[in-house]
């Protein structure tokens, strides 16, 4: 491999450092700042104008500051002589240059995107993915594409046949092995905390990998997340380093041998590190992800800067831009717009509708919404027990453990698929145990990625009060109003309705005829439909309850009225509220009749 003749500045540097090695096309070297480096975590290289480059790739990086104060310099020092006699009128434009071209096909081989790195005139790197528009053209970033692994058909090929397949760090990383001839593959997203995916996981289940980890304390940390992903998925798995080098690539270029391999030790502190690389990347992806959805004809402009903003929200978390417009009465009603009803459930939710079910503790209102959730995407209406349009649906069970969540839903789950149109249905769940705090920014990006992640046509959630960790200092109400705000924004970017599940205040008796929210009366008044779960006194079967209306319903609809505990579902139905026959029957009617074509 060819490497430039160092210049004097970067021989002056190099001169007084310790442990200096060729590295790809620059050095390595032990950081000058710190005493224990033992695995060169220092990389040298030279600008094209001679000019030193230095990069400290520890969990805790040294800055240049640190590095030249260390070694008894100035940072000036790093510049050729000419270029520190003036200084120039004007900073100098990034010029940035295609060096490599990365092809991520699906398990059939065609063409997903492609990862394209480029270096600017000072030598850094820096990574930016697109995808093709189907017209022979592209589109920038990666929107909805699945994030697969390189060279994903010839790892499938090999998790078939029983050969190893090499997980590294890097697409230049594993061009290096296939070179060899060796089965390897890496992830789009680089090294760092979750850059490794469920999809990647899945993609080498029951497989025999090898784990090479990049010398650094970001790949090392990386590689054994892949470890611990991969040994949960039936995996044979080793983990490995190189001897010499920064990664796998730079040892093959040095001569080295596989054979040849140190086995990689566990680290004592397992503390996430981001290295620069991986931060650059991100903000790439996440340029490539707003270009895309603001370029979306499917969507109003208001959507559209909605969804930039949860985009952005994972970096620096903007207030939400209001999602409604400004009309005149008369040409609003004489829009020609399709009015019919957009049904997620037929004759009961429209899309983006809200429903908060309330009853005391053990009437079964989470078992109702696990039959909602598991029989819609299944394709079964969840109440008549007739065939429907499958749904996407996502729970976020803030409550129960995974044992009883897994033992208590197996049953709704076969005699769904046995009704339903669906074996393999998309319905998902959140298993958050200890609740959520959707005042925390963090929380709300964890809740943002699951539902982006699944796009689900209904959510379901509860109990609500776990949602939210009262801060001290505010009512009630302001509480609930931007806890409800901000679900409002949730079902307005992704057009989904909501089914939530909330506690009756303490107290209250289970023969109440008015059962509301606990809490704030914003709950109250907030849904669509306000259902609650009351037992009906004139029964003698026990477990029999009456369905009430907390408020006043905003339109007429096919809801239960009485219902019982079943032994096929959870709940069976007894009777429901009549509908006239003009609404919304025969749009439930011309739904029913679509899906089943």
């Amino acid at each position: 491999m060819s490497r430039p003749i160092a210049s004097p500045e970067v021989q002056n540097f190099l001169d007084r450092l310790e442990n200096v090695k060729t590295s790809g096309e620059g050095w390595a070297a032990a950081c000058p700042c710190r005493s224990d480096d033992s695995n060169p975590s220092l990389s040298i290289n030279q600008g094209l104008d001679g000019r030193v480059l230095v990069t400290c790739h520890r969990g805790v990086p040294c800055d240049v500051n640190q590095i030249c104060a260390s070694m008894n310099i100035k940072p000036a020092d790093l510049y050729p002589a000419d270029s520190r006699k003036k200084k120039p009128a004007v900073e100098e434009k990034e010029v940035l240059k295609l060096v490599s071209t990365y092809d991520y096909h699906d398990e059939n081989g065609t063409l997903l995107f492609q990862k394209l790195r480029y270096v600017n005139q000072w030598g850094k790197k820096t990574f930016r993915q697109r995808r093709p528009d189907g017209r022979g053209e592209w589109v920038w970033g990666l929107g909805d594409t699945p994030k697969v692994l390189y060279n994903l058909p010839a790892v499938k090929q090999a998790i078939r046949e029983g050969q190893k397949v090499y997980v590294v760090e890097g697409e230049k990383d594993a061009d290096a092995m296939i070179a060899l001839g060796r089965v390897a593959t890496t992830m789009p997203g680089g090294a760092g905390t979750n850059k490794w995916l469920d999809i990647h996981t899945e993609a080498l289940a029951g497989g025999k990998v090898e784990v090479i980890a990049d010398n650094d304390e970001v790949g090392i940390f990386h590689a054994w997340q892949v470890v611990d992903s991969l040994v949960k998925a039936d995996c044979s798995v080793r983990a490995w380093r190189t001897p010499e080098g920064k990664d796998i690539a730079d040892f093959l270029a040095l001569g080295g041998d596989l054979k040849d391999m140190v086995s990689l030790e566990r680290p004592t502190d397992m503390a996430p590190v981001v290295a620069e690389e991986v931060e650059s990347d991100a903000l790439a992806e996440l340029a490539g992800k707003l270009a895309s959805e603001l370029m979306r004809s499917d969507l109003t402009d208001s959507q559209k800067l909605s969804r930039a903003s949860m985009l952005i929200s994972a970096h620096d978390r903007p207030a939400a831009l209001p999602s409604g417009r400004l009309v005149n009465w008369q040409e609003f009603v004489n829009e020609d717009v399709d009015d019919s009803y957009d049904w997620v459930i037929p004759g009961l939710i429209e899309r983006q509708e809200r429903v908060i079910v309330v009853a005391s503790e053990g009437v079964g209102k989470t078992m109702l919404a696990r039959q909602v959730a598991i029989c819609a995407a299944a394709g079964l209406h969840p109440f008549k027990f007739e065939r429907m349009k499958p749904i996407t649906t996502l729970t976020i069970d803030l409550e129960n453990p995974e044992r009883i969540i897994r033992r208590t839903s197996r049953s709704i789950m076969m005699n769904a698929q046995k009704y339903g149109f669906m074996q393999n249905i998309k319905a998902h769940l959140v298993i958050q145990p200890a609740g959520l705090d959707l005042l925390k920014p963090s929380d709300r990006t964890y809740i943002e990625q699951q539902i982006e992640a699944v796009r689900p046509d209904l959510i379901c959630m509860g109990p609500l009060y776990k949602s939210f960790i009262d801060p001290g200092g505010r009512t009630s109400e302001a509480i609930a109003v931007e806890i409800a705000k901000y679900l409002d924004m949730i079902r307005d970017v992704y057009g989904c309705a909501l089914w939530l599940e909330h506690h009756a205040p303490l107290g209250t008796s289970m023969a109440s005829r008015d059962l509301r929210p606990f809490g704030s009366a914003v709950w109250s008044r907030w849904p669509e439909f306000g259902l609650s779960l009351q037992p009906d006194p004139t029964s003698t079967d026990g477990f029999v309850y009456e369905v009430k209306h907390f408020r006043g319903e905003r339109d007429l609809r096919e809801f239960p009225t009485k219902m019982k505990r079943g032994t096929t579902f959870p709940f069976e139905v007894l009777a429901f509220r009549e509908v006239p026959e003009w609404r919304p029957k025969k749009a439930y009617q011309e739904s029913f009749s679509q899906s089943e074509t």
